[in-house]
C-alpha cells in the first residue's frame, strides 16, 4: 500500500458520480496542451519528491483490432523512438527510466493505443484512467 494517492485531474470533483465516473461536460479528448503539459509536469514533480529515477511497466496493453478510446490510435501506438519496432522491452516488469516513463504518460492520455501502469513498488504508481 502506497503511503499517499493522489487524483491529478481536470475534472471537478463534484462532476463525478458515486462511482468516481466523471459525468460532466469537459471534452475528454482534451488533454493535450497546457492540460498535458501539467499531468506530465504532475507525475515528474511527484517522481522527484520521493527520489523516483526509473520505473517498471505493469500490465502493458496495445490495442488490437478492437479499439475503445476516444481517439484514433496512432501506426506504433505512441511508442516510436521508446522501443524498437518488435516493442521489446515494452513488457511486464521491464525498466524504464522516469524521461521514458513520462513519454508512455503522454501516449496514454492520447490514447495512442498503448496503456501500462508505472510503479516502483511501495513508493510510487501511475495510472492513466479512461476519463
Amino acid at each position: 500500500m502506497l503511503p499517499f494517492v493522489h487524483r491529478i485531474t481536470k475534472y471537478d470533483p463534484a462532476d463525478r458520480d458515486q462511482h468516481g465516473h466523471y459525468i460532466g461536460v469537459e471534452e475528454p479528448t482534451s488533454d493535450h496542451g497546457a492540460v498535458e503539459s501539467a499531468y506530465l509536469q504532475a507525475v515528474a514533480a511527484f517522481a522527484a519528491a520521493t527520489g523516483v529515477d526509473h520505473l517498471a511497466i505493469r500490465e502493458p496493453q496495445i490495442s488490437g483490432v478492437a479499439h475503445f478510446g476516444l481517439e484514433p490510435t496512432v501506426e506504433d501506438h505512441g511508442l516510436g523512438g521508446l522501443f524498437p519496432p518488435d516493442l521489446s522491452g515494452f513488457h511486464d516488469g521491464a525498466e524504464v527510466s522516469l524521461s521514458v516513463g513520462l513519454e508512455l504518460v503522454r501516449a496514454m492520455l492520447r490514447d495512442n493505443g498503448a496503456w501500462c501502469r508505472l510503479e516502483v513498488e511501495d513508493t510510487f504508481a501511475v495510472h492513466v484512467g479512461w476519463d
